[in-house]
């Protein structure tokens, strides 16, 4: 089950369907409504049909709608004590205070759990492979785009897709020797997962920065987890995003060292390069 519903729709996570868009707008505008409401009610708010509603719980990983208004429950209960620490009445300084605060936390914590073994495994990954394909969508697809600019100064194609079609076509086309890297914070995303297993069907080699234990981490060949808090409302810091730019920035140093003088060189012809584009 999905333990991350009020954040994934936030952000864009889970691709659903026009009738579905409503009633994710309709649980976003009012999610406490939906705790006491019926599915014919929901229904009825977002001029959908009850089968509509039992799709869009399902995709989201419940069994019904019954189970998901548990989790919705749980998720504002969390997001209250979430928004006790960044009301309104707290003054600017003390709000910017806060948030630098759990920005160092989340930076503090990838150093802590991090295993080595895993960057290791995945460092010799990224240092063999032909050519290295980062997957993000929603809120993951800035840290792919952002790993595309750091790795492709290693003289190995690389690319970045942040759309699901593009992704699936890619997938499809990919070969044993190419390494494709899946960053989602829930690891549960379906439009990933199924690229994944596409994929790996073609013998392709997978990295994950995602959950520990989801069904992308199950999938994955390597998987490079964070400790997080649940982020459930859109003024909440996205610390999930800023570990994945993180656990990249590591991994790009790895690999540099692992190169070594082969770095050296095609780091000045990247320099001079760069330096071309400059008044």
């Amino acid at each position: 089950m999905n333990n991350m519903i009020l954040d994934n729709l936030v952000n864009g996570e889970i691709k659903l369907s026009k009738s579905e868009k409503w009633i994710a707008l309709s649980v976003l505008n009012n999610p406490t409504k939906v705790i006491n409401q019926s599915i014919t009610s929901l229904a009825s708010d977002a001029g959908v049909s009850l089968p509509t509603v039992n799709r869009f719980c399902k995709k989201l990983g419940f069994d019904g709608y019954p189970a998901f208004k548990i989790q919705i429950a749980q998720e504002i209960t969390n997001t209250n004590d979430l928004l006790d620490r960044f009301n309104v009445d707290k003054d600017t300084p003390e709000v910017v205070k806060r948030v630098m605060a759990d920005i160092q936390s989340t930076i503090v914590n990838v150093g802590q759990n991090l295993n080595p073994e895993a960057i290791d495994k995945a460092t010799d990954f990224l240092a063999s492979a032909q050519s290295i394909t980062f997957f993000g969508l929603g809120g993951s697809g800035p840290v792919a785009l952002d790993a595309q600019h750091k790795f492709f100064r290693f003289g190995v194609p690389v690319v970045a897709h942040t759309d699901y079609i593009n992704q699936r076509m890619i997938a499809s086309m990919m070969k044993e020797g190419d390494l494709l890297v899946l960053i989602s914070f829930t690891g549960r995303t379906t439009e990933i997962v199924e690229t994944a297993k596409v994929a790996k069907k073609n013998g392709v080699k997978t990295i994950a920065l995602t959950s520990e234990n989801s069904p992308l981490a199950r999938l994955s060949d390597v998987v490079l987890h964070i400790h997080t808090h649940l982020e459930n409302n859109l003024h909440i810091p996205m610390t999930s995003r800023l570990a994945h730019l993180a656990i990249i920035d590591i991994l790009s140093a790895t690999v540099q060292a692992r190169f070594g003088k082969r770095f050296d060189d095609r780091k000045d012809e990247v320099i001079k390069n760069i330096e071309k584009t400059r008044v």
